[in-house]
């Protein structure tokens, strides 16, 4: 999101809304309290998902890294706001002299564009994941148009932050010459792209549903995957909340805690969301669990033998007719052998059937 304070020189307001007032609550230790322990908990997640895949030999995948990416950005994103804090982040204007509120400016503007790549990506991890377990063309031609439509809004907003204000250091330095976008103008753009940001993580919240509902596993498999894969909706839930703080833009008798706060919300518990999916190893783990069954016809006859294997290859299963994942699979991942395990069998009967590979 563009920076909150960047078109107060467009409302005729010099960063004090109340000259010599003082004695305002501060904030900073509150916004402190709150966008760590989210931090914190990202990072739990993910290095958990990062361990249920390395443990079990898998390789990461292109939908690991853009996430690992967008953890980044939100450490870079919580780690400047820290720095703001200490230069006024949270106090009220009236409390702040013009150095301050410009320094503290300068690492918020920094700290706002980290959240929006951080938000970016998390959904675009989460977006290639499905890409991967999805099977129908026009489910994947969906997919598309949310990654390549969520990079294209939220890359333009980040382009915007910057250049809302010329020259660009005009955005926290607010008595220098130039020109800013209105208030208005900024404040009604970031109401759009979060509105847009929440019906894009409620889409991909949805889209599991489409995916998995006709998928053979049990049903409490079944049930497990789209709850797992669905959580992103929490993340839409932060996108909305976060548009009811958007009125401290351009206003400098509110401080943008709240805005900050949702704004770290959204990215943090979408990369928690993308990581639920991969813990079934750790909740199904068991001291004597079995290793993954699948049924094979083996003769024309059509004799059943279940052979004992760990997590199949989509693209080495022959004549699979049933599938049991196990301790060592997570959701994703029997969904899509079980997706490849229906493509065998549409294909015997003269269905033809794409294989998009193995989603690991």
């Amino acid at each position: 999101m563009p920076h909150p304070h960047a078109s107060l020189t467009q409302t005729q307001h010099t960063g004090r809304a109340t000259e010599g007032e003082a004695g305002h609550e501060n904030l900073g230790p509150y916004l402190l309290r709150v966008v760590w322990p989210l931090a914190a908990l990202s990072t739990l997640f993910l290095g958990l998902r990062a361990y249920c895949k390395l443990s079990r030999r898998h390789r990461l995948w292109w939908d690991d890294y853009i996430l690992i990416a967008s953890w980044v950005s939100l450490i870079y994103s919580v780690v400047l706001q820290t720095v703001g804090v200490s230069y006024g982040l949270g106090r009220h204007y009236g409390d702040l002299s013009d150095e301050a509120i410009s320094t503290m400016g300068m690492y918020s503007m920094a700290s706002g564009f980290g959240s929006i790549l951080a938000t970016c990506w998390s959904k675009t991890s989460f977006a290639i994941t499905l890409l991967r377990i999805s099977d129908g063309s026009s489910t994947r031609l969906f997919i598309w148009f949310i990654i390549l439509s969520v990079n294209l809004v939220l890359g333009s907003n980040g382009v915007i932050h910057w250049v809302q204000c010329w020259p660009v250091a005009k955005t926290w330095h607010y008595y220098m010459p130039g020109s800013c976008l209105p208030a208005d103008v900024v404040r009604n753009y970031n109401t759009a792209v979060a509105v847009f940001s929440g019906v894009m993580d409620i889409l991909l919240a949805l889209l599991p549903w489409q995916i998995i509902w006709t998928i053979t596993i049990n049903k409490r498999e079944r049930l497990g995957a789209l709850v797992a894969m669905s959580a992103g909706i929490l993340t839409g839930v932060m996108a909305f909340l976060k548009i009811k703080t958007m009125y401290v833009i351009g206003n400098s008798n509110a401080t943008t805690v709240d805005l900050i706060i949702f704004g770290t919300a959204e990215p943090a518990t979408a990369i928690m969301a993308a990581s639920i999916p991969m813990l079934r190893v750790l909740i199904q783990r068991r001291p004597s669990s079995k290793p993954s069954q699948f049924v094979e016809l083996v003769s024309p006859r059509k004799t059943e033998s279940t052979i004992a294997s760990p997590v199949p290859r989509p693209d080495s299963i022959t004549h699979v007719i049933k599938w049991e994942p196990t301790a060592e699979v997570s959701w994703p991942e029997a969904v899509a052998v079980e997706h490849a395990a229906r493509g065998r069998r549409q294909s015997e009967k003269g269905i033809h059937v794409e294989n998009h590979g193995w989603a690991a």
